[in-house]
Parts: C-alpha cells; structure tokens; sequence
C-alpha cells in the first residue's frame, strides 16, 4: 500500500488535470495486456494489437501490464503538448534511465537494445522516441478526441464535488482502490510506502487507460501525481472517430440559438437539471437538447447516481469558439 500524507497547505493545493497524451499513451501500453479496466477498450486493444509494429516491443516490456514499469516515460505536467513530453522523455537523466530499467530488468528479461538505454546512448534514445511516436499515431491519435471528452466528463464532475462537498469528499470518493483516511491517501500498491508531500501538493489526472487501478508518480523534486480511471458512469466503449462523417450533416440540427447556449451552458459541466434551470426551458426540453448535442459528438454525458452529468468535448469546444468568432460572443437563447 502507498500511504501519501497530506497537511492542510496540500489540501488547498490540489489541481485535476486535463488529458495528458503522454500519459495516456504510456499507460494504453500496458492495457494492451491487461484486462483489468473490463469489456469496455476490447475494440481498441484488437485494432491496435492489428495495427503494431514489431518495433513496439521495447515499449511492451518497459511499461509490462502490472507492477513496475518505466516511470521515465511518463515526465512533465499534464498539460504539457505531445512533442514537449517526447522531448522530456528524450532528455531523461542517465542515472534515472539505468534506475527503471534495472528494476525492470532484474524482473523480466528485455530486448537488447534496453542495455544501450540505460547507457543513455543517443542512438538508442532516438530510436526509442521514434517508436513511441509511432505507438501514439497508432494507438493514441484516432481516439483522442474520445479520450478527451471522457476525461472532461470526469473532470467536470470531480470539480463539482469539490464545489458542492469540499476536497476531502473528493478524495473519499476519488475511486474503489483508493481510501481517504485522516489527512491520508490510500492506494493499492505493490509494497508499503509512504509520501509525504509537505507542501507540494498533489495533481489528480483522470485517465481512460488506468484500468482498474490508480497509478502513482512519486516526483521527488515535484509535485506528485495520482493517476486515477475514470468512473463506470463514463467510460463507454472507446471507438476510433468515424472520418467519412460530415460534420455540416452532422450538426444540421444544432441551427438556432437555444442550443448554442446549451452548449455554452455546458464548458463546465452541468446536469440535465441545470441545464433546464440555466436555459429556462423544461427538464425534457433540456434532455432533448442535450441529446442532440451528445449525438453530434459535442457533448458527453455520464451518469452518477440518478444525475446525469454532461461535458463539452473538444469539438464542441471547437465549434463554440467558431460562433463566437463568427457573431462576436454568445447570443440570448430564444426561449
């Protein structure tokens, strides 16, 4: 078990993260083998497994399905674009380099090239940040737009309970493998241990590939991250984005202005309920609406408890950002 301590300074200084691509591409590699996370990405480990190259079998054995994996993978912040996290992975320490893949190494047996990584040779480390690359084009970039409304849709509701419970309802509830317990976070891990983060805080990053447990990067000269999956509620089935849609086809019935600002209504997360309230319209008025959304890909929608909870997607975020352009900010809903 890991035991991460917190005082009332990290309490205050906890942030939810959006997707990282990084991460998520690291963490998809171990899913690939691993089950744990249900029916839900059958699909997608099928295609993917299609679609692999043989080149990806060094990235295989470094991220294996449990237990320990090579963390160097996974540096930077969350927020930080695909092409800075490769960089900071190409950029990896010697010392950190030869720490993982000795652990790794003294536990399964690798493919030869992991000697020349945990040397820091360049070649070596080039060819590494070409594979991974490779991975993410195949695994990572025809879902992504998918994984980032699945984690919107976490991240909107996880806001929520901070707002409407506090930050210890947070954590209480964070997930099933994880216990808050008296100023202390509890996670099912390999080993005991115990962090304390005295004042640095802790960064909580959703995830569509944490399976069914949540993962954690310790960051010494950082600010910790707990990597958790995202509720039942919202993690459907993962697909690749249709690209024979039409998107004008697609959004012909969002014309009008009473929909427009549903959309506006939900950047931030909001229930049906809400919705209804904001936009002055009735509860099936307002699911109607919603539906129309979500079947056009701009919204998301998960259920908790009887609520359901819906999120702008990145598309949807897109198209807001056109309308606004277009007519110079959000217009009044036509009640």
């Amino acid at each position: 078990m890991l035991r991460i301590h917190f005082t009332g300074n990290d309490l205050a200084r906890i942030r939810i993260t959006e997707a990282c691509p990084l991460w998520e591409t690291v963490l998809s590699l171990r899913m690939l083998r691993n089950r744990s996370a249900g029916t839900r990405l059958d699909g997608w480990r099928r295609q993917t497994r299609v679609d692999l190259r043989p080149s990806a079998r060094i990235l295989l054995a470094l991220c294996p399905p449990d237990g320990y994996f090579a963390e160097f993978l996974m540096p930077g912040d969350a927020s930080c674009r695909w092409e800075d996290g490769v960089e900071a992975v190409m950029a990896t320490p010697r010392s950190r380099l030869e720490e993982d893949i000795s652990v790794l190494a003294a536990r399964r047996r690798l493919p030869a090239i992991a000697g020349s990584l945990a040397a820091g040779e360049a070649d070596a480390m080039q060819t590494l940040g070409e594979t991974l690359c490779e991975y993410h084009r195949i695994a990572i970039t025809p879902y992504w737009e998918r994984i980032q409304a699945r984690v919107a849709v976490e991240r909107a509701f996880r806001l929520r309970t901070i707002a409407e419970g506090g930050v210890e309802l947070l954590l209480s509830t964070l997930a099933t493998a994880v216990r808050w317990n008296s100023g202390v976070l509890e996670l099912r891990h390999t080993g005991s241990r115990e962090l304390r983060l005295e004042g640095r805080g802790l960064i909580l990053a959703p995830s569509v590939f944490c399976g069914g447990q949540s993962v954690a990067l310790e960051r010494p000269e950082g600010t910790p991250v707990v990597l958790f999956p995202v509720s039942t509620y919202f993690a459907q089935p993962l697909h690749a984005l249709d690209e024979d849609v039409q998107l004008p086809g697609a959004l012909s019935a969002l014309l009008g202005p009473t929909r427009a600002a549903a959309l506006s209504e939900v950047a931030d997360g909001a229930t049906t309920t809400e919705l209804a309230r904001r936009l002055g319209v009735t509860l099936s008025t307002a699911s109607e609406h919603a539906k129309v959304l979500r079947e056009a890909g701009l919204i998301t929608t998960g259920r908790m408890g009887r609520q359901a909870v819906h999120a702008i997607t990145p598309l949807g975020t897109a198209l807001s950002r056109c309308r606004e352009d277009q007519f110079g900010g959000g217009t009044a809903a036509s009640r």
